[in-house]
């Protein structure tokens, strides 16, 4: 029998497994314990590891506890507590979740196919056969692509999310003269169901690994935030990420959603880089806009539409209980929930915007326009107050409050 002592353990750990590169990674190696959220939680996890544990700083490939280790990293990693997941799978009780053992013998196949399905990730990392948390997603030189799947994600009997495009990058400020490495990973966001006031969202990945100074991916990308804008009136938020971050996320090696935290309102935003400088003051790169207009064109992308339609089966929905009865329909949300009140006038200020690059209506007529797009929440205000926060944008000749009554004489 071999013994380990510290440098042979050293040098063997470094050999068979490099360290992990982010916190859910190492929470994975943490053990496998009674799994309670919180503090607790992860001591007692830390308390149970094994040998293997303590040689190479993770479980051993397609051990029986990866299965649960990765369970609860899934769940914790798209916002839900320990304590949530029977209201999510009610096949799991809160008595499966007191030990491994519990939740083990209940981690039936057809459980973690359901799991695999709820979050769109592979079945294959929940069982612990490999590393990689997504199949793998590609533009390939075809915009369509992702654009087809955008409006494929597009719900028909709810509010789709604002922002249902986002973008990871390694810059803020990409520039395409620049010949260092820019790094885009665009990420579709959809809304799987809610818990409460949370969402909780399915993340898919295009992993091409876009580089902002190479020109056909540079137009891939302009194209694509062209026409989700004009055509979705959706703006596209950027994160800015670290260099080993996107190695993970272009390895499908992360679940995404604690790089996408922060306001929907960033700057810049991909549209930015896609509108005049008569549309938007913050505009960037408007030079080369003429050429991104006749990409569309050559590319017959410019009267591309998104057809509304799920093609997936239906995911689950949290069991209803006498306590807590479900809502035919949601109301419109109320300013200071879940977002920011000044991202929904952004939204409607970007809108009104792209629709005068067009059309030259009457505020009034705007207003109706505006209250016509599902996206816009902050149409759920009055008149008056939209107004207010679009007539500084109109055209020269139509900023006069339009559909005013005179004052009549008495």
């Amino acid at each position: 029998m071999a013994v380990f002592t510290s440098t042979t353990r050293s040098k063997y750990q470094a050999k068979i497994h490099s360290p992990p590169t982010t916190a859910p990674l190492a929470e994975e190696a943490a053990g496998c314990g009674v799994l309670l959220a919180g503090p607790m939680r992860n001591k007692l996890l830390g308390n149970s590891s094994n040998l293997w544990q303590r040689l190479t700083g993770k479980p051993q490939a397609g051990s029986v506890t990866v299965a649960a280790q990765r369970f609860l990293r899934a769940c914790h990693d798209h916002g839900i507590e320990t304590t949530q997941i029977p209201r999510l799978l009610p096949e799991i009780k809160l008595g499966d979740l007191q030990s491994a053992e519990s939740l083990l013998a209940t981690l039936t196949p057809e459980i973690i196919d359901k799991t695999a399905q709820l979050f769109g990730i592979r079945t294959q990392w929940l069982e612990g056969i490999d590393d990689a948390l997504y199949d793998y997603l590609a533009i390939c030189k075809e915009p369509k692509r992702l654009l087809e799947h955008l409006g494929s994600l597009l719900p028909t009997h709810h509010q789709p999310l604002s922002c249902p495009l986002r973008i990871l990058t390694t810059t803020l400020k990409p520039d395409w003269q620049d010949e260092s490495q820019q790094l885009f990973a665009p990420i579709l966001i959809e809304k799987v169901v809610e818990l409460g006031e949370q969402e909780i969202k399915r993340y898919h990945i295009y992993r091409d690994g876009m580089d902002w100074g190479y020109a056909p991916t540079r137009f891939e990308l302009k194209a694509i935030a062209w026409l989700v804008f004009h055509k979705l009136h959706a703006t596209i938020p950027m994160y800015l990420i670290s260099e080993a971050a996107m190695d993970d996320v272009l390895a499908g090696k992360t679940i995404p959603a604690q790089l996408l935290r922060g306001s929907l309102s960033t700057h810049p935003s991909l549209e930015d880089f896609v509108l005049t400088q008569e549309q938007s003051r913050v505009a960037k790169e408007t030079d080369e806009l003429p050429a991104v207009l006749r990409y569309l064109e050559e590319n017959d992308l410019r009267n591309f539409t998104f057809t509304r339609q799920r093609v997936s089966a239906p995911l689950p929905e949290p069991p209803s209980t006498a306590d807590n009865p479900p809502e035919p329909q949601r109301p419109p949300l109320k300013p200071g929930k879940r977002q920011a009140l000044a991202e929904h006038w952004k939204a409607i200020r970007v809108a009104a915007t792209a629709i005068w690059a067009r059309e030259p209506l009457t505020i009034q007529a705007m207003i109706l326009r505006l209250r016509q797009i599902p996206q816009l929440k902050a149409t759920a205000f009055s008149d008056s107050a939209i107004r207010k926060h679009i007539a500084a944008l109109a055209p020269e000749g139509i900023r006069g409050k339009s559909g005013r009554k005179p004052n009549q004489s008495t």
